[in-house]
C-alpha cells in the first residue's frame, strides 16, 4: 500500500511533515532571484533547493500544482522527478473537484505522467466525482488527500453548515471513512485519507478515535500561532496517522545568510517540535 510507504519514512525516522512548495516567482527572495537571467530557472532552482535542504529530516514535498502550471508539464515533471530522487514522498495538492468531462485526464496527468505518490481533491461535486481519482490511485498504488476542511478563507460558509445531525464536513470524514475501508495497509491506514485544517486539538483527538483507520494531511501548521502541540490529537498512540504540511515557516525562513542554511536550520527546529510531541 503506498500509504505504508510513508509510514515507513516516518518510521524510520523522517518527521511527519510534508514541506510545501507554493511560492512564485514574484516572491522568491531576491538575493537569491538575482543570480538568474530567467524566471523559470530561478522558480526550478528555488524549488530544488528547499528539497535539498529539507530532504534529510522530512518525509514529504506536496507541490501547489496551480502556483506552477504556467511553466508547463516538463518543469513539474522535474519537480516531482527530483523530489522523488531524494527520497520524498510527493503529493500534489491539485484539489481537483471530479469535474466528469476532465476527471479520468487529470486522474493520469497528476498520478501517472507526474508520477505523484498522492493527489489532494475537493469533494463538493459529490464524493462519487472522485471514483476516476479513486481508481486510478488503486490502480498504480498511489493515494488521495479529501479536503474536508480547511483554515483558510471562510470555512464556515460551507464545511460547517449542519447535513443532518453533523457538519458537513464531518459528512465528508464519513464518506471518505468509508470508501477506504477496504483499502488498509499494514500499519492499519487507508490509502484514501483526509486534508483538514483550522479545527481545535479537541476535534482532531475526536475524529481519530472515530476514523481510526483514516490518515489525516494536516494543514495550518506555522510552529508559532499552530504548533505540535495543536495538532498531536490526529496522531495514535504510535505517533502515526498524520502528515503535518507546513509551508513558508521553512521556505521562506527569517534571517540573513545563506537560503539553504536558513531552510535546514528552520526545518531542524520543526522537525524537533513534532518529534518531541508525537
Amino acid at each position: 500500500m503506498n500509504q505504508d510507504m510513508l509510514i515507513t519514512k516516518i518510521i524510520t525516522g523522517k518527521a511527519p511533515c510534508s514541506v510545501v512548495l507554493d511560492v512564485p516567482e514574484a516572491e522568491i527572495p531576491c538575493d537569491f532571484k538575482e543570480k538568474f537571467n530567467d524566471a523559470q530557472v530561478a522558480v526550478s532552482a528555488f524549488c530544488k533547493t528547499v528539497i535539498d535542504s529539507v530532504c534529510d529530516n522530512v518525509a514529504a514535498v506536496s507541490v501547489k500544482t496551480p502556483v506552477f502550471s504556467r511553466y508547463g508539464t516538463e518543469f513539474l515533471s522535474e519537480i516531482f522527478s527530483y523530489a522523488k530522487g531524494k527520497g520524498l514522498y510527493t503529493i500534489a495538492d491539485a484539489k481537483c473537484s471530479g469535474d466528469p468531462v476532465s476527471a479520468k485526464e487529470e486522474a493520469t496527468f497528476f498520478l501517472e505522467t507526474l508520477d505523484a505518490d498522492a493527489i489532494t481533491l475537493s469533494p463538493y461535486l459529490g464524493v462519487e466525482s472522485l471514483y476516476p481519482f479513486f481508481e486510478k490511485c488503486e490502480d498504480l498504488g498511489k493515494s488521495a488527500f479529501i479536503v474536508s476542511h480547511s483554515e483558510e478563507g471562510a470555512p464556515r460558509d460551507v464545511q460547517e453548515l449542519m447535513a443532518g445531525m453533523r457538519m458537513v464536513y464531518r459528512a465528508v470524514c464519513e464518506k471518505v471513512s468509508l470508501r477506504g475501508e477496504k483499502r488498509t495497509g499494514q500499519n492499519g491506514y487507508s490509502d484514501i485519507g483526509i486534508m483538514i485544517g483550522g479545527v481545535s486539538n479537541k476535534i482532531l483527538q475526536e475524529l481519530r478515535r472515530t476514523y481510526k483507520k483514516t490518515f489525516f494531511l494536516l494543514t495550518g501548521y506555522d510552529g508559532n500561532k499552530v504548533s505540535a502541540h495543536d495538532l498531536n490529537g490526529a496522531f495514535d498512540i504510535r505517533g502515526l496517522g498524520g502528515l503535518v504540511c507546513v509551508s513558508r515557516a521553512i521556505t521562506m525562513p527569517p534571517g540573513d545568510g545563506e537560503l539553504s542554511e536558513r531552510i535546514k536550520l528552520a526545518t531542524e527546529e520543526m522537525s524537533k517540535d513534532l518529534k518531541l510531541c508525537f
